[in-house]
């Protein structure tokens, strides 16, 4: 992960380390720029640097919990559109058979 230093510097931080390790390199870039932060508290160069070691630390993954998210577990904006009719959406089920003939959708005649 790739942040500004207060100074406008790139700092490369790693995201192979344990969380452990992540935060004593946060302890660190904090001590170190420890001035400028107290210094320069309202500026937006101090704000974007402490959000990034923010970032930093709290998107932090195990390497064996990565892609393991719950995929069962739907949005709350998905299941209120999946409940309510969105009037530029239409069902193929509710297209008659010349609609359906004309978008070329193959159907299927019962005898």
């Amino acid at each position: 992960m790739k942040i500004l230093s207060p100074f406008g510097d790139k700092i490369e931080l790693d995201n192979s380390l344990s969380l452990s390790q992540k935060v004593d390199k946060v302890s660190e870039l904090v001590k170190e720029f420890e001035t400028e932060i107290e210094n320069n508290w309202e500026s937006t160069n101090v704000r974007y640097f402490l959000d990034g070691l923010a970032n930093y630390l709290v998107w932090h993954k195990e390497e064996e919990m990565k892609n393991k998210e719950d995929k069962e577990v739907m949005s709350v904006d998905k299941v209120k559109q999946m409940n309510s009719f969105r009037g530029k959406a239409t069902n193929f089920t509710y297209l008659s058979e010349e609609e359906k003939a004309s978008l070329g959708i193959e159907v299927e005649k019962i005898a």
